[in-house]
């Protein structure tokens, strides 16, 4: 929709009026160097201000914009922000994101994934760097405010609303809202002239995520346990859509609203336009053929990939909310941390969100003033606790770590408190359970095992794992057959996981126990993990702020295909543990449950939980207001902006 009439006369007012207060300081002054340099302030404070105005008038108004994407309609603005107000809606306004006013609009903010991703489809697809992608360029329906994470804020919707036994939430969208058109396509070709006609969001394209979910031959295994008690959705009208449980669970609110629609007017069509059928739907959707295209309604478009090279976005011109001050994103691919940190040192990209340890200690622990970037005001950067934690996973439905005598052996031979001073350099905290160690739930008097290996010593022979023909090796007869106690760990190609674990190796060689590191790269390691194709593996998970443990830890998801139960850990009182969590409403008796949980998986070890992480997030200066969320998404560079006048030549 075009701007109104009114909005439209103000900005010409205040043009006109600086424009004319720019031709007075001119003929005012008789120093023609001055001139020069008021003239040169007045046209910024001019284009500053145009921009500011713009901005203003464009908070939740978006122009109609080129490439087939349309801009959300403004005359609605006064409904949905009226609707913030209204009696049973569980949405409340935003108070985080915020622009500065002094923030310039443009510029390229240069960052990096740490692989070219082999798809966009958000529902199929779960590495990190899909993730980064997908929260620029798509929308939830609603989602957390980062100020205040127990207040939900509108996003694609503005209206949300729960019966009173929760079991039916009814949803109200945006209207006017469009998804972007694919990038890359030869509209040349007349076959392509249905991608670039606009295709508006409707109730359709929010029910088809759902549906899918449903699907049993859709793979999302990793999220498909979060929908079991759903019933059905159900479209009321063009905007609104009701989601139906068939009983009440404490996790339904998340699971619905911090959902989001899927673009039914491709994923259920072939290349050519044609319906596919319903009874291969979900096979068909797995591997679609627009997986290749990061579709989405949010703030930046996807407009270029190139494997292994980049991937760009830019600032979507009909996005519905605030325009952002970043114009493009630029994304290198560097698989290596090591390399991204050159690549941060030379100005070739503009944010590092974790310094790899070694350079933590070289040039901010060790350096001298003046000598190292971050003393001589070449880089910024900041302390930043990671809402995470890593870990070793044990198989346990392979040969080693079915016992968890054995897995408790395994905790107590890793150093973790000596690999955190001295090979992470003091960057994280011992964890010992499966939520974040700062979170209430983690019981207070849950402390860490220590390091001890005669503890772990006694340990295996009590399992049962015994040098029995002295070559230095424990073994032990496992179905019949004589077992040598030598395993491989799974790990993610990265500097400080390796140093780690050759410090574990040598710890374990102590104890008769042989560990053969094995680094990958990402798709090797999840593709690994997928298959549950390890005998132990490095993992982390990062993390929400709410906690539902039923699809890391539950026995029903230990053999769900690309699930996240990957270890096969199976407990009766867990499964019961988090079935009651999943309707326990009492605040005070969820938290008796989680202590419980956490003290259960302490004894169980299922994984030796290592540590929650600290990083050193690393930035060019020219990156302002580098807000650092506490919850994640961390780095969300919706309001950061580029200082133009700080960019280097390599950032055009």
């Amino acid at each position: 929709m075009p701007r109104t009439f009114k909005a439209t006369v103000i900005l010409i007012v205040a043009i006109c009026a600086l424009a004319l207060l720019t031709l007075v300081n001119l003929f005012q002054t008789n120093s023609a160097e001055r001139t020069v340099l008021d003239l040169k302030k007045q046209v910024d404070l001019l284009n500053s201000s145009s921009e500011r105005i713009l901005k203003r008038l464009d908070d939740g108004v978006a122009v109609q914009g080129g490439n087939g994407s349309q801009g959300a309609s403004d005359g609605n603005a006064d409904k949905y922000a009226a609707a913030l107000n209204e009696p049973g809606n569980l949405l409340k306004a935003a108070k985080d994101l915020q622009i500065p006013a002094d923030a310039k609009m443009g510029g390229t903010l240069r960052n990096f994934l740490s692989d070219t991703p082999k798809g966009y489809n958000w529902l199929t697809e779960n590495s990190v760097d899909v993730s980064n992608i997908q929260r620029m360029v798509h929308s939830t329906f609603a989602r957390r405010d980062f100020s205040d994470p127990d207040t939900w804020v509108p996003d694609l919707a503005y209206k949300v609303e729960v019966s009173p036994d929760f079991l039916e939430y009814t949803i109200s969208i945006r209207e006017g809202v469009y998804w972007q058109t694919p990038a890359g396509v030869d509209f040349s070709d007349p076959k392509n002239a249905w991608l670039k006609e606009p295709h508006e969001l409707t109730s359709e394209d929010c029910a088809f995520y759902y549906e899918l979910i449903q699907n049993p031959q859709v793979e999302a295994g990793a999220i498909k346990n979060y929908f079991e008690d759903m019933d059905r959705v159900e479209i009321i009208d063009k905007y609104t859509f009701k989601v139906i449980w068939k009983r009440r669970t404490y996790s339904s609110l998340e699971t619905t609203i911090d959902s989001y629609p899927l673009p039914k007017w491709i994923y259920s069509k072939d290349e050519t336009g044609a319906d596919l059928a319903p009874e291969t739907l979900g096979l068909k959707f797995n591997s679609h053929w627009a997986a290749k295209y990061a579709l989405g309604t949010g703030p930046y478009r996807l407009v270029e990939a190139r494997a292994g090279e980049h991937v760009i976005l830019e600032r979507n011109p009909g996005y519905y909310g605030d325009r952002y001050p970043i114009e493009r994103i630029k994304y290198l691919i560097v698989k290596d941390p090591e390399a991204a940190y050159l690549k941060l040192k030379a100005d070739e990209i503009d944010v590092l969100p974790g310094l790899p340890a070694n350079r933590f200690k070289a040039d901010i622990l060790d350096a001298k003033d003046g000598e190292a970037p971050f003393k001589n005001g070449q880089l910024e950067h900041k302390v930043v606790d990671v809402f995470a934690f890593y870990f070793l996973g044990w198989n346990a439905d392979g040969k080693f770590f079915s016992d968890k005598r054995v897995r408790l052996a395994m905790t107590y031979a890793l150093n973790r408190q000596g690999i955190i001073d001295n090979v992470l350099y003091g960057l994280g905290s011992i964890q010992t359970g499966p939520f974040y160690y700062k979170h209430p739930a983690m019981d207070p008097n849950v402390k860490p095992f220590p390091y001890d290996l005669e503890k772990a010593k006694t340990l295996l022979d009590e399992a049962g794992w015994k040098d029995t023909d002295g070559d230095g090796v424990r073994d032990k007869l496992v179905n019949g057959e004589k077992v040598d106690f030598l395993f491989t760990v799974t790990s993610y190609d990265k500097p400080e996981v390796k140093s780690w674990l050759s410090v574990y190796k040598e710890d374990l060689r102590k104890i008769g126990i042989m560990m053969t590191p094995q680094p990958v790269d990402w798709p090797t390691m999840q593709k690994k993990m997928d298959e549950k194709a390890f005998d132990a593996y490095t993992g982390g998970w990062g993390l929400s702020w709410s906690n539902d443990p039923y699809q890391i830890w539950h026995s029903s998801q230990a053999d769900v295909p690309k699930g996240s139960n990957r270890i096969g850990f199976r407990n009766k009182r867990a499964d019961e543990i988090i079935e009651q969590l999943r309707i326990e409403f009492d605040e005070a008796k969820r938290l008796e449950l989680y202590h419980e949980f956490h003290r259960l998986l302490h004894d169980e070890q299922p994984y030796t939980f290592f540590y929650a992480p600290q990083s050193i997030a690393a930035w060019q200066p020219r990156v302002k207001n580098f807000v650092i969320n506490t919850t994640r998404p961390q780095l969300y560079s919706l309001p950061w902006w580029i200082d133009a006048d700080a960019e280097g030549k390599k950032s055009k």
